[in-house]
């Protein structure tokens, strides 16, 4: 394997004075507890994106909701340790979840230091949804919403399920202009994408550009090895080995049911750190398998690890343009109508292009 030097390490007792020194200097001690938590509160999902092993592990996994007394003592825990991220989803679409309001307020009480943010498709933002998220005042940080591409066809093709182009652009319609018309500022509203060969990912930025909205396009997983035909539609044809993730040294995964997986990518739960229910967080964290994972993941033998071994990613680089409060996007008709803007965009000529995007879009 060819792999890159992550930026975490671990102490080691067979390091010499200077190669402590020089590990300080230049990379991350893993945390002792985790920076960011994600929670799957209940499973299901209305989309089958092409780039997500949701469709195609969902038969064969568990499925419930988190009981109220699980999700508590989780969130309890995460206050005592100051965790400065808290995602209420996890493989789910999170509007699905009746009680994801309840749930966010209670995030708000028990842990105020604490930024929520969502991840959804968009699809079940319909205005009564939209006017509740609003009602939480600036209980959530931020709002992903995962448009892959902006032009029906590419955009179906891509999320398929019963994700419908037309309903999804209607709700972030209603969500731009209600929170303009009342001069919100939260949720910060972010348009995200998976740059893949079947969307046109920059001319999607250039557009929510456009229209005063934050977006970012990502780069291409192969999810574990869980989406064997990630090659064929990525930009490269040759991902290379995900050796610089950080997920496992700052982030941890929790499912309904207490299971605490090793990433977001591991539908099928391959490796099971440890269970919440009869152990606290911190216990897991710092358990024994845990432990064992990060050791040999930092030890360039990710090999030997049944999910990062196979888990690679396209090389193309990630673009992201953030937008900030700006009156003068506050207006009663914010946008022209989207087919007419976005024939007005120009194609991408090509995807070397991107490589100076980051600057141009900042």
């Amino acid at each position: 394997m060819n792999l890159k030097i992550n930026k975490y390490y671990l102490p080691d007792p067979s390091d010499t004075l200077a190669q402590r020194l020089r590990k300080r200097l230049t990379r991350r001690a893993v945390p002792s507890f985790p920076r960011t938590i994600q929670i799957q509160t209940g499973t299901g999902c209305n989309a089958d994106c092409i780039f997500c092993p949701y469709g195609a592990t969902y038969d064969a996994q568990p499925k419930g909701r988190m009981e109220d007394s699980l999700f508590k003592k989780i969130i309890d825990e995460s206050a005592r340790y100051n965790v400065r991220r808290i995602s209420p989803y996890l493989m789910n679409e999170p509007f699905a979840d009746k009680h994801l309001f309840e749930r966010i307020s209670y995030i708000n009480k028990a842990n105020p230091r604490a930024k929520v943010i969502v991840t959804s498709n968009g699809a079940l933002l319909v205005p009564p949804v939209v006017e509740r998220l609003l009602a939480l005042g600036d209980g959530v940080h931020e709002l992903y919403l995962s448009v892959q591409g902006i032009d029906k066809d590419s955009y179906e093709k891509t999320m398929r399920g019963n994700m419908d182009f037309d309903r999804t652009m209607r709700n972030i319609d209603y969500l731009v202009s209600t929170m303009r018309k009342r001069r919100l500022k939260r949720p910060h509203l972010w348009i995200t994408m998976v740059d893949t060969e079947v969307i046109d990912a920059q001319r999607a930025v250039a557009y929510w550009k456009s229209r005063g909205i934050s977006s970012k396009y990502t780069r291409l997983e192969n999810r574990g090895g869980n989406i064997a035909d990630a090659d064929s539609f990525s930009h490269s044809h040759q991902m290379q080995y995900f050796s610089t993730c950080t997920r496992l040294f700052k982030q941890m995964y929790i499912m309904f049911n207490g299971d605490v997986v090793l990433c977001c990518t591991d539908y099928s739960r391959e490796q099971i750190l440890g269970n919440v229910r009869d152990k606290s967080l911190y216990e897991v964290w710092n358990g024994e398998v845990a432990m064992n994972t990060r050791r040999t993941f930092l030890s360039d033998k990710i090999g030997e690890l049944p999910l990062c071994g196979k888990c690679k990613i396209d090389e193309e680089v990630e673009v992201e343009h953030r937008t900030q409060f700006d009156a003068r996007y506050y207006r009663d008709d914010p946008h022209p109508p989207v087919s007419a803007s976005i024939d007005r965009l120009p194609m991408a000529s090509s995807r070397s292009a991107s490589t100076d995007s980051r600057s141009s879009l900042n």
